[in-house]
């Protein structure tokens, strides 16, 4: 049995929404995986029971101990080891469940996952959160999501290695089609690291580098892997699901086959959470923003990477990668 460890304390609206979205996750489940609540005991227990929720698929560990969005990530590994966000890293350290959610601090989260886990490579350096994304042919990962800030050129090369390992091992996509996100397709366009990026890659028989694409190109679906840096590719995608935000309120639900595709697809709250690359487990990092449907599909979503062996197969491969 497959065993999910979930922040009940992580995001703007925890912890009535973390909990609900985990009642609604368990029963959607099927009895395919129990959920571990990290945080405050007497807290979550009232809450389950507010709920009505009276099964033994969720089981709760006391960590009272909150994170702030701002606080310093190596402190709070340092300083909270009893938060719901360690607890939830550390339970898979112990090997006690599979995969570890939380829609907290993210940079906390990635920064307990990168020390309590360990990486795949000691030469892969910084975990980058790989992202997939609908496009106008099908679905593309997207890497770095917002893990990671000021990167160095050979760094967003690993970047490129994971996301790609991550577009076949996951979406089943043979040789990905690896494009960097740039502000015009010549080699030479962009700041210095890109143009360094650009270099590397180009010289690279790890990746299928196809060159630079420019942000009208990013969902059109004519690349399979888009690498950029994490602040980059954070704003790309809040961006994206303001796209979503702006389209209901203009348009509103559009009751159709069509528009309930549009739904399927561009709401951000299905796609819960994305796995953080290139670790020895299972972290899933949330949006801060999350409600109950985004906690579910986080748990869901954590649920299928960890039956999948994802991670492990992701690391397999990165690490004979680097090793090549």
């Amino acid at each position: 049995m497959i065993r999910i460890a979930l922040d009940a304390l992580g995001g703007d609206y925890a912890p009535d929404v973390v909990i609900d979205g985990a009642v609604r996750a368990v029963k959607a489940s099927e009895g395919k995986f129990q959920i571990v609540l990290c945080g405050p005991q007497d807290v979550c227990a009232e809450k389950l029971k507010d709920l009505g929720y009276e099964g033994d698929a969720i089981s709760i560990v006391d960590a009272p101990a909150p994170v702030a969005m701002d606080e310093h990530p190596v402190e709070v590994l340092r300083k909270k080891p009893n938060s719901g966000l360690v607890t939830c890293v550390a339970l898979q350290k112990k090997g006690l469940v599979q995969a570890s959610v939380s829609a907290g601090n993210s940079g906390a989260m990635m920064a307990s996952c990168l020390m309590l886990l360990g990486r795949t490579s000691e030469n892969f350096a910084r975990p980058p959160i790989g992202c997939i994304i609908p496009t106008a042919k099908g679905q593309m990962v997207m890497v770095d999501a917002g893990a990671n800030v000021d990167e160095k050129a050979v760094q967003l090369v690993d970047f490129a290695m994971a996301g790609s390992v991550f577009a076949e091992c996951y979406l089943g996509i043979e040789n990905p089609r690896v494009a960097l996100l740039n502000m015009g397709e010549e080699e030479h366009k962009g700041p210095a690291v890109l143009q360094e990026t650009y270099q590397l890659l180009k010289g690279s028989d790890k990746v299928n580098f196809i060159g630079n694409v420019e942000g009208r190109e990013v969902l059109l679906g004519g690349t399979d892997v888009l690498v950029c840096s994490g602040y980059t590719g954070n704003v790309v995608l809040k961006m994206i699901e303001g796209f979503y935000i702006l389209h209901n309120e203009l348009f509103g639900k559009i009751d159709t086959p069509a528009g309930r595709r549009f739904d399927e697809l561009w709401d951000y709250r299905n796609a819960g959470g994305a796995l953080l690359l290139g670790l020895n487990g299972t972290g899933l990092i949330a949006h801060g923003i999350s409600d109950a449907k985004a906690i579910e599909q986080a748990c869901l979503a954590a649920y299928r990477f960890a039956a999948n062996d994802t991670a492990k197969k992701i690391g397999e491969k990165l690490n004979g990668i680097k090793q090549a």
